[in-house]
């Protein structure tokens, strides 16, 4: 893909920058990718990502853009993609298609098995464990593998055991979560992810235990905490 970024901005840059995105991530991609809302959308949530993760830090001077605003933006710059009637209909469509989606993800354990390594995110408050949304045709130890990869750098394929995990069920919303111990604690976990982990840390599991029964901000833990130990 080729994308002219000018000094400064202007509508047209911006224009030009959508239409490279549409081109580059809706337009070219498989004809099942385009077969339904759902799959439209997460084609859609792939060029946001990409936008805000690269094309904005190469030139800051893009507008800031969370998915609502993308949607309607990109789906202006191509309307012949879309016949399915309102797009912010649709777009709530999708995010509770989302909510559904399996997760899975990793509880990594230092050796004594005292403390576990929690993520947080840029935009949230909460502390949990690096997880994430199951893709399509991948299969759960993948999924938990490549999450707990991007979230913090640490390539656990040589130790997971795909029958140690918590799986719990909450909202409609199953959860995963592959146990994996014996990491050393000054193991140094980057983010492969841009902006979206903001901190990593190991968390005491006494201090886990009272503290998640009295706040919000550390999540699945208290659910999950006790099959752990």
């Amino acid at each position: 893909m080729s994308i002219n970024l000018r000094e400064g901005f202007s509508d047209e840059s911006l224009e030009r920058v959508l239409e490279d995105l549409l081109v580059r991530f809706v337009v070219n991609c498989p004809s099942e990718d385009l077969s339904s809302i759902e799959r439209v959308f997460f084609q859609i949530e792939e060029a946001q990502w990409f936008y805000s993760d690269f094309l904005k830090i190469i030139n800051p001077l893009l507008p800031s853009m969370k998915m609502k605003k993308f949607c309607s933006q990109l789906l202006d710059q191509c309307p012949l993609i879309w016949r399915w009637g309102d797009p912010n209909d649709a777009l709530a469509r999708f995010g509770k298609y989302k909510s559904i989606i399996p997760v899975r993800g990793c509880a990594l354990l230092n050796s004594k098995l005292n403390k576990i390594l929690l993520v947080k995110g840029v935009e949230s408050s909460s502390w949990g464990f690096p997880r994430g949304k199951i893709s399509k045709d991948e299969t759960d130890v993948d999924c938990a593998l490549r999450e707990l990869l991007e979230e913090t750098g640490y390539d656990a394929t040589d130790y997971i055991d795909e029958d140690e995990y918590v799986e719990r069920t909450i909202k409609g919303k199953n959860y995963k979560i592959y146990l994996i111990t014996d990491v050393p604690e000054d193991t140094v976990f980057i983010p492969r992810v841009r902006n979206e982990i903001a901190e990593i840390q190991w968390k005491d599991v006494k201090y886990l235990q009272k503290a998640s029964k009295n706040s919000n901000n550390f999540y699945l833990i208290n659910t999950m905490i006790k099959p752990i130990l």
